[in-house]
């Protein structure tokens, strides 16, 4: 009697199935009015279904039934967080799990096992707890790798649950899919907690996964690899960093060929998002290159490198042999000028892609941090160069690429891009002065007005980055924010040095740069007593600043009693 008569019903059940399903289907035509019309409709048939359930089967404690039951509930929660109803949708969610989870490694259960538990890890995560969150989604994992392991039958997806014991032949698509989305949310759980290398562990799985299905958008794949790169080049492991950026960079060029194959319109949307694609794909290759001459010079990667050589497999999202023909034109490592220039025009070509994008007068700001990574690569590069010469064309070079966009940019709405450029451009100036006074033991007048001249500029554009903070009267604030404490004082430090370093042959003006100099490093010593918890931001100068303020006046009083008395 019962089987016939559950027979019936999960027949009818089915057709209202499909009807729902068609129903959240065409949702995103609602009405503005009624944005959600549909979705009501359709959580008000699955509590009916649910609830004949209840009145009728759900004592028979069948394995359909309790399946029914928990697909139903699955399906309430989700449309109620899709509503706006969190808290319903939860309980449905729970109400859910009760169900399944004695069948969570089971062909019949455990695909929507997976399903509720990375919806209720969503659910966790927003609000907040994000351990409860990765309860979930590690229960998820479990459930999914246990599985793998041990069946070899793909499981149930929604549409077999009305039809056990009939069901067709199915794939593992849509289960792989399933899991690819835990992967995801769990990435994002890891970097919540600061567990960055799981973070990172489960975005690459997540990319492997997406790239093997096949089901992917192209520009969000490619940037996700792209973006990833930057963790791996922060903690110097190239291999994989570079891997990464291949990828990316394989993706669109194929994304483009095909584009170009069709022969689609050159204002398209889709070539828009093409090219800030590749632009953004070039920028992550400038951060690439920076870091890989950074920590060549100081010699940090080879470890790291050699160990990723050894277990290639780990790290890699394809082996194609597009990629690892382009990963064999571009180093991991670099030890000679003639290396580092290689990389360093690489990076200038990839600067010169992200340009043609990111203009100075629609994205500014992501304009300026191109120029800044141009001026960092010169730097970077300066540090294999030999040739004096060339080195001070590199210093102008630099000063030249800010100045000019400093030029451009208005403080008034550009003012923290602009306090930036300013900073750096006295740090510049510094160096190159530094770098004049190595240069020149004994200067004759034209080196001393060279250096002179460097210092004068310097100071100009540290005072520049100072007065930026000042109100309408010239006056500084008592106190400066936790960011702005350091270079604030930074620059004080810059000033007084550059000062000090004038060459004068003027007594008076030689005392007047000293005093100048020794105001420079009063004002540092009497901030962090008015402000002593930001002593912590300029601890390591802080001891140089008093020194240098005792220092000052005694060469002040060696120059004046050199002066002749008159009488």
């Amino acid at each position: 009697m019962f089987v016939s008569e559950f027979s019936v019903w999960v027949t009818s059940a089915h057709d209202r199935y499909l009807i729902i399903k068609e129903l959240l289907k065409n949702s995103k035509n609602d009405p503005p009015a009624e944005p959600y019309r549909s979705k009501y409709s359709a959580r008000e048939m699955l509590n009916q279904l649910a609830s004949e359930i209840e009145k009728k089967w759900v004592s028979y404690g069948n394995i359909q039934v309790k399946l029914l039951y928990a697909l139903f509930n699955f399906e309430i929660g989700v449309i109620s967080i899709e509503t706006d109803e969190i808290a319903a949708g939860c309980d449905a969610l729970n109400v859910s799990w009760e169900y399944i989870k004695d069948f969570a490694e089971a062909p019949e259960g455990c695909h929507l096992a997976l399903k509720i538990l990375n919806q209720l890890g969503i659910i966790w995560s927003e609000r907040g707890d994000v351990g409860k969150a990765l309860e979930y989604l590690t229960k998820a994992e479990t459930i999914y790798n246990s599985y793998k392991s041990t069946r070899d039958v793909s499981p149930y997806n929604s549409e077999d649950m009305f039809v056990l014991e009939n069901a067709t032949e199915r794939n593992w698509s849509t289960f792989e899919k399933t899991f690819t989305h835990t992967l995801y949310y769990m990435a994002q759980v890891y970097e919540a907690v600061d567990d960055n290398d799981k973070s990172a562990s489960c975005c690459r799985e997540t990319l492997k996964r997406q790239r093997e299905s096949g089901d992917y958008d192209v520009n969000d794949w490619a940037l996700n690899c792209a973006t990833l790169s930057q963790y791996y080049t922060k903690n110097e492991m190239y291999v994989v960093a570079r891997h990464l950026l291949c990828c990316a960079t394989d993706a669109m060029a194929k994304k483009e060929k095909e584009l170009n194959e069709k022969k689609m319109d050159e204002e398209k949307d889709v070539w828009n998002e093409v090219r800030q694609t590749k632009a953004a794909i070039s920028c992550f290759w400038v951060k690439y290159c920076i870091g890989l001459l950074l920590d060549s010079r100081n010699g940090i990667n080879l470890a790291k490198n050699m160990m990723e050589k050894l277990f290639p497999d780990k790290f890699q999202l394809t082996d194609e042999k597009e990629i690892s023909d382009q990963e064999a034109e571009i180093p991991i490592n670099v030890t000679t000028f003639t290396e580092a220039k290689n990389v360093f025009l690489f990076a200038v070509n990839h600067i010169s892609v992200a340009k043609l994008h990111y203009t100075l007068n629609q994205y500014a700001n992501y304009h300026v941090q191109i120029v800044q990574d141009h001026n960092t690569l010169f730097k970077c590069l300066a540090h294999f160069e030999k040739d004096l010469g060339r080195l001070c064309k590199m210093f102008k070079r630099r000063i030249d690429l800010l100045e000019d966009v400093l030029r451009k940019l208005n403080p008034q709405y550009y003012l923290s891009v602009c306090r930036q450029l300013q900073f750096e451009l006295g740090e510049i100036y510094f160096e190159m002065m530094d770098f004049k006074c190595r240069m020149a033991k004994n200067p004759n007048a034209h080196a001393v007005n060279k250096i002179n001249s460097l210092i004068l500029q310097g100071i100009t554009h540290f005072n520049g980055f100072l007065k930026s903070f000042q109100d309408k009267d010239g006056k500084d604030p008592d106190v400066f924010s936790d960011d702005n404490a350091r270079p604030v004082l930074m620059a004080q430090l810059y000033i007084g040095r550059l000062h000090s370093k004038l060459i004068e042959t003027d007594i008076n003006r030689k005392l007047h740069n000293l005093s100048k100099s020794k105001d420079c490093y009063k004002y540092i010593v009497d901030y962090v007593e008015r402000n002593p918890e930001h002593e912590r931001f300029i601890e390591t100068e802080l001891p140089i600043a008093k020194e240098m303020l005792e220092l000052v006046p005694e060469s002040m009083a060696q120059i004046e009693a050199s002066i002749p008395q008159s009488f």
